[in-house]
């Protein structure tokens, strides 16, 4: 890789790093974790985005974890599927 395109891809992941569709997964991996250890956590914390930050919002907190869940993401750091 030539220093041009690995500079590109350290811009591109530093971009994602730092974007919404990150920030979100991070917390959908969170709440996976919380829902392994102690689902009434996970649970409390589903009940609280949706007063707090909408339904619009908590249902798609909600669908990402429930289908990540399915798919055996338990929360590993960067685990996406």
């Amino acid at each position: 890789m030539t220093t041009k395109e690995g500079s590109k891809l350290h811009e591109f992941s530093m971009n994602f790093h730092s974007s919404e569709e990150y920030r979100h997964q991070c917390e959908v991996r969170q709440v996976l974790r919380w829902r392994a250890e102690n689902r009434d956590k996970a649970v409390s914390y589903l009940q609280l985005v949706r007063q707090k930050r909408g339904y619009v919002v908590a249902t798609k907190l909600e669908r990402d974890c429930k289908e990540q869940w399915a798919k055996g993401n338990r929360g590993e750091k960067d685990d996406w599927r």
